[in-house]
């Protein structure tokens, strides 16, 4: 078997597996998936993993081209409404054990962690239902101006040299706590290789220090704060100039002993009630290690020069790697493939469609949303066979992946994946130059909800 047979192969063996023990994922198991219909377990797995932007009718017209075959859209929210969301996340963590020989960097898996909202449907008695701002500056009345809309914030740990999403961790935008996510996720992880771990600032934290210095194999790399009220006071008080050092904070819940060693760090108690004037980072204060605690951790400040603007920026990094093998210059390289992550995250969004959801009720959604990250792992994979001649071509040329992305959902949900090379040759046909170094402005701004009643027929 090549391995351009391998993918749809691999999927459709965990598709098989996880619809064989469909009981165990089933809140009924002794009624759920017993009857004979048009959709059974695998069929119903199937249509969820092939869906994409379209109207609710119209994916399933698209799976089911024969009008004897195709059920109602009533018929398919039935079924669906019968399997928990876990089904797919066990699907995802099965399709990745899959992958045998994962590329490294320099020996290492490369990870990132990082969150992103999702923007659902609105309905008020949502889980998901939060206030945003929607204008920065006050109103005349010196209030700012909110709304309520309904928010899934997504934790996502990502392997960028494979780019494949390998966990996911929903919370609502309201309760999100994404340092307590990252912990978790990286203590369910299970890798065959070392791995270091990309996170931005708001992952500073010492609790997920120590735990990276404690957790096997587990190697990060911390974007912190410097000059802002939220800054550690030790990095604050670096010299304006490049700087690599071991440095060590000594971290205490006890308040007798910061009394006693004012230069200690004191972490909260995390049940201790907290006025909703804090924000969430200092109400979410978590520490799981003994009452004091020496957290040891490398500290390495970068100058940064913007060349639109010729000012100069500091960066500064906590890490536990080893300076002999990753020196100061390397670490600027390092963590700039951090970014490759918010790139992934577009192309979930916007380019695979994971920003239209077909229906309002949460554990929907966040069924819809695992099948998305599902299929973002099985195109990357099969884009990874594809190959561009560079030859010629002033520059380097990669594969598109919104046309990929279309081309294998359409191989898929039809009969023609059993012609691989073709699919390829498809892909292969559309691609587009990289120019590395284009810097853009990047607006901030609130991305609404795809409406139900507004989708391509």
């Amino acid at each position: 078997m090549t391995k351009k047979h391998q993918v749809f192969r691999q999927l459709d063996s965990v598709t098989d597996k996880a619809a064989e023990y469909i009981n165990y994922f089933a809140y009924h198991p002794s009624k759920d998936f017993t009857r004979k219909r048009k959709m059974d377990a695998k069929t119903f797995i199937k249509t969820t993993l092939g869906m994409q932007g379209n109207c609710l009718n119209k994916e399933l017209a698209d799976a089911f081209p024969k009008f004897s075959e195709r059920m109602t859209a009533s018929a398919y929210e039935q079924q669906k409404s019968k399997v928990n969301p876990r089904l797919f996340k066990v699907i995802l963590y099965e399709f990745n054990s899959t992958l045998k020989q994962p590329a490294l960097y320099r020996g290492y898996r490369l990870l990132a962690i990082d969150g992103s909202d999702f923007a659902l449907p609105y309905d008020k008695h949502s889980p998901f239902l939060c206030n945003i701002q929607t204008r920065k500056t006050p109103s005349a009345d010196n209030k700012l101006t909110t709304k309520g809309a309904c928010l899934i914030h997504a934790n996502i740990l990502y392997d960028i040299a494979n780019c494949c999403y390998l966990d996911c961790l929903l919370q609502s935008r309201k309760g999100m706590d994404e340092r307590s996510a990252a912990v978790h996720m990286l203590q369910n992880l299970r890798l065959q290789h070392r791995y270091i771990v990309l996170m931005d600032r708001g992952y500073e934290s010492f609790n997920l220090f120590e735990h990276g210095n404690r957790l096997p194999d587990c190697n990060y790399v911390v974007r912190l704060r410097t000059k802002d009220k939220g800054a550690i006071r030790e990095i604050s008080a670096l010299p304006d100039q490049e700087c690599d050092l071991e440095m060590t904070f000594n971290i205490t819940n006890s308040a007798k002993q910061k009394k006693l060693h004012p230069e200690y760090h004191k972490i909260n108690a995390p049940n201790r009630r907290y006025k909703d004037k804090y924000s969430p980072k200092y109400r979410t204060a978590h520490w799981d290690f003994e009452s004091f605690c020496p957290v040891h951790c490398r500290i390495v400040k970068l100058k940064i020069n913007d060349p639109q603007s010729g000012s100069t920026k500091w960066e500064v990094l906590a890490t536990n790697l080893s300076s002999n093998d990753f020196p100061l210059s390397e670490m600027k390289k390092l963590y700039h493939l951090r970014w490759d992550i918010e790139s992934s995250f577009r192309k979930l969004k916007y380019d695979l469609g994971a920003v239209c959801f077909h229906s309002k009720k949460p554990t929907f959604q966040e069924i819809e949303l695992y099948s998305q990250l599902i299929m973002f792992n099985v195109v990357n994979r099969i884009i990874s066979l594809c190959r561009v001649a560079d030859a010629h071509r002033k520059w380097p040329h990669e594969i598109d992946f919104k046309e990929a992305a279309n081309i294998v959902h359409r191989y898929y949900t039809t009969s023609m994946k059993d012609d691989p090379k073709q699919m390829i040759e498809e892909i292969e046909a559309y691609h587009h130059p990289v120019r590395k170094g284009r810097k853009y402005p990047r607006p901030l701004r609130f991305q609404g909800s795809v409406s139900l009643n507004y989708r391509i027929s």
